[in-house]
C-alpha cells in the first residue's frame, strides 16, 4: 500500500535525513561525473540534520512530504516559502527500490495541491541536468524551464537548471 504524509514527528524527519542522505550521496557522485568538487555540492545542498529538517519544514508555510510503501520510506519531497508569490520545491527523490512505481508523480500532485490551497501563483523548482527522472516529472506536471532564480556559483552553473509552474488561483 502506498501513502504520502507530511512529516510531523521526530521519527519522521529521521526518515526525512535517512532519505535526504541517500539523495545526497547520489547527487554528490553525479556531480562529480560533471567535473563538479563533491564537498562543494555537500556544502551547497547537503548540510541537513534531522533537527535542522526538523526546524525548517515544520514552520508555517512549509512541509516534508514522505511516501511509503508498504510501510516502508519510499521517498520525499518539500517545499518552502520562496516570497509572498511562490513556494520552493526541495529534496524530491525516491528509493531506487520504489521507482517506476508513480511515487513522484503522487508526492508532486500532492505539494501542487498544497500549494493550490495556500492561494500561491508560482511554485518554483531547482535540480539539475542528471536529475532527468525528477526533471520528467516536473515536466509531465506543468512545470516549463525558466531563467535562474537564484545566484549560484560558476562551478556549479553548468549542472542547473530552474523551473517554475504556474498555479492557478484555488
Amino acid at each position: 500500500m502506498f501513502s504520502v504524509s507530511i512529516a510531523k514527528s521526530p521519527e519522521d524527519f529521521e526518515i526525512a535525513a535517512a532519505l535526504c542522505r541517500e539523495l545526497a550521496e547520489w547527487d554528490i557522485a553525479m556531480a562529480a561525473t560533471h567535473g563538479v568538487d563533491p564537498q562543494l555540492v555537500t556544502d551547497l545542498y547537503h548540510g541537513e540534520t534531522t533537527a535542522s529538517l526538523a526546524r525548517r519544514y515544520a514552520q508555517p508555510g512549509t512541509g516534508m512530504l514522505l511516501a511509503s510503501w508498504d510501510g516502508r520510506p519510499a521517498g520525499c519531497l518539500a517545499f518552502s516559502v520562496f516570497d509572498d508569490t511562490a513556494d520552493e520545491l526541495h529534496k524530491f527523490y525516491v528509493a531506487p527500490d520504489f521507482r517506476q512505481r508513480g511515487i513522484g508523480g503522487a508526492m508532486m500532485r500532492a505539494v501542487i495541491h498544497a500549494v493550490e490551497t495556500r492561494r500561491k501563483s508560482t511554485l518554483l523548482a531547482h535540480t539539475t541536468i542528471y536529475m532527468t527522472d525528477a526533471i520528467s516529472i516536473y515536466r509531465a506536471c506543468g512545470f516549463d524551464f525558466c531563467p535562474p532564480f537564484r545566484e549560484v556559483p560558476k562551478a556549479v552553473g553548468h549542472t542547473e537548471i530552474f523551473l517554475r509552474r504556474d498555479v492557478p488561483p484555488g
